[in-house]
């Protein structure tokens, strides 16, 4: 109720884009994801990260997810990394990261963590950095701190 709550009220700071984004463009993440990497992963944002900022929540919106699609599309044209992605990627959670401009990307319990410094305006991850990120924690490489 509490994620409800939040997302509606990030939605009518953003306008109809939260909804959009969670109705349309997750969905056609996962299928490109789903397409590339014979997997289909959940994908969520955790919208309460943003507080109130409503500004930050329009970056994501406005960005979009392809970073997301070609980064794991890329992966997944390796064979061995398509593998892992179905054995330990089950979630993709995006989120806000104050204080660091690069994405930080990490696995816990088959959870695919990316935190970024989403701002109106600027653009999102880079899909190529995210790319190396995700492949670096499928071969079992800890993520570097901020």
């Amino acid at each position: 109720m509490h994620v409800f709550l939040l997302t509606v009220g990030i939605a009518a700071a953003v306008g109809a884009g939260v909804s959009e984004f969670e109705a349309g463009l997750i969905p056609k993440a996962q299928s490109e994801i789903g397409a590339a990497c014979d997997a289909k992963p959940a994908i969520s944002v955790t919208w309460d990260d943003f507080g109130d900022d409503a500004d930050a929540a329009a970056g994501l919106v406005d960005g979009g997810l392809g970073f997301l699609s070609s980064a794991l599309g890329e992966v997944c044209k390796d064979a061995a990394l398509k593998g892992e992605v179905g054995k330990q990627i089950s979630k993709i959670v995006l989120s806000q990261a104050y204080g660091t401009a690069d994405p930080v990307v990490y696995l816990t319990q088959r959870t695919l963590h990316i935190e970024y410094l989403w701002m109106k305006g600027q653009p999102g991850p880079d899909a190529a950095f995210v790319r190396d990120e995700i492949a670096s924690r499928l071969k079992g490489e800890e993520a570097e701190a901020p």
